[in-house]
């Protein structure tokens, strides 16, 4: 699925990668792990094609979708954390903008209800939301937290709902960078049995349930 091949890469005037080769097939599960400063976020970049190697190649295989969950989730601005966890794009934020204002008003017979319609069933929506919600009560999300906006919870509760987006997506390949020092970095190793906790039994300060 991935193959480096003869990887050199520099930064700052430090060889972080000298002829480095590495195969991960379908089905495996590789945990890279090495102190702050090795190279482990550079690794990552150049395998999403955001940095390139000095010398070598980094190659996937044709149909191959990579999942990325960074170590810092970027601030939400008005989204819930089903629309989060479904991924969607601006367009099809404005579909579901529209079908919803649409239904709200009875007003179902226009050429924009219609054309948002289309959108959503062209992105699968129907199939999406029933499978972001799954995901998101095995992260331990209450549905009632569904359409709450994801910016009145806590920082690890947000990432959580990026982590369903990522699982939603069903990647070939996933890379997950846990925040902070001294946890290593981990690709692509999700864990397949998700937490069963509910939200209100750990402290989420700025999150009132």
């Amino acid at each position: 699925m991935l193959t480096i091949k003869n990887l050199t890469k520099s930064h700052a005037g430090r060889t972080l990668f000298r002829e480095t080769e590495m195969t991960i097939n379908w089905g495996e599960r590789v945990a890279l792990v090495g102190p702050n400063g090795a190279g482990k976020s550079t690794l990552f970049r150049m395998i999403l094609g955001e940095d390139t190697p000095d010398e070598g190649s980094i190659s996937m295989d044709e149909y191959a979708i990579v999942g990325y969950l960074p170590q810092e989730a970027s601030e939400p601005k008005d989204e819930t954390v089903l629309e989060i966890a479904l991924g969607i794009t601006p367009e099809m934020e404005q579909a579901i903008h529209t079908i919803r204002t649409a239904e709200n008003a009875n007003k179902t017979d226009t050429p924009e209800y219609a054309e948002a319609i289309d959108t959503f069933n062209a992105a699968n929506g129907y199939q999406l939301e029933p499978k972001a919600k799954k995901i998101l009560k095995g992260l331990a999300f209450r549905e009632s937290d569904f359409h709450r906006p994801a910016r009145e919870m806590s920082g690890g509760w947000i990432m959580r709902a990026y982590l369903a987006k990522l699982l939603v997506l069903e990647p070939a390949g996933r890379t997950y960078q846990p925040p902070g020092p001294p946890v290593p970095a981990v690709a692509p190793a999700i864990p397949e049995k998700l937490p069963r906790s509910h939200p209100d039994d750990f402290p989420r300060p700025g999150f009132h349930g």
